[in-house]
C-alpha cells in the first residue's frame, strides 16, 4: 500500500472549502448589510427620541426640529444644530429630505402625524413609525 492522497481528493478537498468559504463571505456581506441599517435605524430613531424629551422638558419654549438633508440627520434647536448624524452610502432613506417640528408641550411631529422613515440597504427595508406624539416605534 501506498501512503498519501491522490490528486483526486486533494482536488475534491479544496473545491469543497472553496465552495464553503464563497457561502461564507456572500453571508457575511449580507451580514454586514444588516448591522449597518439597523444601526442607522437605531441611530436616527435616537434623534427622534432625544428630540421629543427635549421638547417636553424644554423650559425657555425653544423650538427643537429633525430635519433629513442630502445625508445628513440634524437635530436643531431655535435652528442651531447641536446633533448631527451621516448615513453611510449604502443606506438610502425615504423620504429623501423632511424638516419635522417637534411640539413643547406634546413631544409631537407637527408637520406629519404619523410620520414613517423607511431606510433602504441592498434589498433589505428598516421602517421607523413615529406616532402622532412623537413616540417613535
Amino acid at each position: 500500500m501506498h501512503a498519501g492522497f491522490t490528486l483526486f481528493e486533494v482536488i475534491a478537498v479544496m473545491t469543497v472549502v472553496m465552495i464553503i468559504s464563497t457561502l461564507g463571505i456572500i453571508n457575511l456581506s449580507r451580514l454586514q448589510s444588516v448591522f449597518v441599517l439597523r444601526s442607522s435605524a437605531d441611530e436616527i430613531r435616537s434623534m427622534i427620541q432625544y428630540g421629543r424629551e427635549l421638547a417636553v422638558a424644554n423650559k425657555d419654549m425653544a423650538s427643537y426640529n429633525l430635519s433629513l438633508s442630502g445625508s445628513v440627520v440634524k437635530l436643531q434647536k431655535n435652528g442651531l444644530e447641536f446633533s448631527r448624524y451621516v448615513v453611510p452610502q449604502k443606506v438610502t432613506i425615504n423620504p429623501s429630505s423632511f424638516s419635522w417640528i417637534f411640539s413643547s408641550i406634546t413631544g409631537g411631529v407637527q408637520t406629519c402625524a404619523p410620520c414613517q422613515l423607511m431606510l433602504t440597504s441592498n434589498g433589505l427595508n428598516e421602517i421607523i413609525n413615529i406616532q402622532s406624539n412623537g413616540i417613535v416605534d
